[in-house]
């Protein structure tokens, strides 16, 4: 074992642990925050981007804190700085101090403030200058590019872009488009519905859905779940399809496009006779080519040519993406992710009721 190896297996010690499970304290916080804070009361201004860079530096620097990386305290000094910063903005202009003095007393206003930015100010210092830190934190994370178990391009660039399956960047990727999907697939349905209030497609919308309309961020797992799936299987049908032809795109993405339906109808269907059976959610019956209410031709065209052009061009340019990313800053994008993806679904499926926690 190297010295360099050697050096990053030093232990934390207790102030890097006990700013270790400030960290971790901050994360179970924020999503404390987001279950008690009641969806149609959350605003979208500059508290939710305190939210969201708070979050994530937290995750994102246990997760450092952890691997020792030589990357730790550059990230934590920079993104506590950016916290503190954007927690003076949020008193001063988005109403933060208003909302705090509202409900504590004076005292225990002070005190909250000098353990918060006092606190803050003594992890960047510490991490910015304790000799002990610069021993610790040492370990070179391009060693997580050497080791990684992904395929490397060879001499073509484009070539061996796709990760090898269950492996670590196979599933981290597979859990970025999850996440990614989620969220934009939310705005993909309120596109669709402003080509039903436009009169392109047949069908009814309802402006009075809060949950489409005004709560922007609220993940939609079904979308996130069939990009997943596009690249588990729709992709990888669709590679096996050019092969097989020869090469011949016109006819591949033909038969590529015809079991794309077959599965989005599949999907579709499936979907509304376990959690629409009641119609509650919507209701195709009186729109030309539908089944039983459930699905309907346009619809089922219209997520189709998505899924078709997700397979062709999307997901390919975010698999050669993520593969020629460094692992270090991909590991991040995961993180960074998961820790905002997480309190969406707490923000906006979990809150507490009378009977207790209530989901969905």
């Amino acid at each position: 074992m190297n010295a360099q190896a050697s050096r990053g297996h030093t232990p934390l010690g207790p102030i890097v642990r006990v700013i270790e499970l400030y960290f971790m304290l901050v994360i179970v916080t924020v999503l404390g925050y987001a279950l008690l804070k009641p969806a149609a009361s959350f605003e979208y201004d500059i508290t939710l981007l305190r939210i969201m860079v708070t979050m994530a530096a937290a995750a994102r620097s246990v997760w450092l804190i952890e691997k020792r990386s030589s990357h730790t305290r550059r990230y934590v000094v920079i993104s506590m700085c950016a916290v503190i910063v954007l927690s003076i903005l949020d008193m001063i202009f988005g109403g933060e101090y208003e909302r705090i003095v509202a409900v504590v007393s004076w005292p225990v206003l002070i005190a909250g403030g000098i353990l918060y930015f006092g606190g803050s100010a003594f992890i960047v210092g510490y991490f910015a200058f304790s000799p002990h830190v610069k021993e610790t934190f040492v370990v070179d994370d391009a060693d997580d590019d050497r080791t990684s178990t992904s395929v490397q391009p060879t001499q073509d660039p484009d070539e061996n872009i796709y990760e090898k399956p269950f492996t670590w960047p196979w599933l981290r990727n597979l859990v970025i488009y999850y996440f990614a999907f989620s969220i934009m697939g939310h705005w993909a349905e309120i596109g669709f519905c402003w080509l039903i209030v436009l009169g392109v497609v047949m069908g009814d919308y309802d402006f009075s859905h809060a949950q489409l309309w005004d709560w922007w961020l609220c993940p939609y797992p079904a979308e996130g779940i069939a990009v997943v799936l596009i690249a588990l299987l729709l992709f990888p049908f669709k590679e096996w399809v050019l092969k097989k032809t020869g090469g011949r795109v016109w006819l591949s993405l033909i038969i590529s496009f015809l079991v794309n339906m077959l599965v989005c109808a599949t999907i579709d269907f499936t979907t509304g006779i376990t959690a629409n059976a009641d119609y509650q959610l919507w209701d195709y019956r009186d729109l030309p080519f539908n089944f039983m209410g459930q699905i309907v031709l346009q619809n089922t065209l219209a997520y189709t040519i998505a899924a078709t052009f997700i397979v062709w061009v999307i997901y390919p340019l975010m698999a050669k993406w993520l593969h020629r990313m460094p692992a270090r800053y991909a590991n991040g994008l995961f993180v960074g992710f998961l820790a905002f993806y997480l309190f969406l679904e707490v923000l906006y499926y979990v809150h507490i009721g009378p009977d207790g926690l209530v989901f969905g």
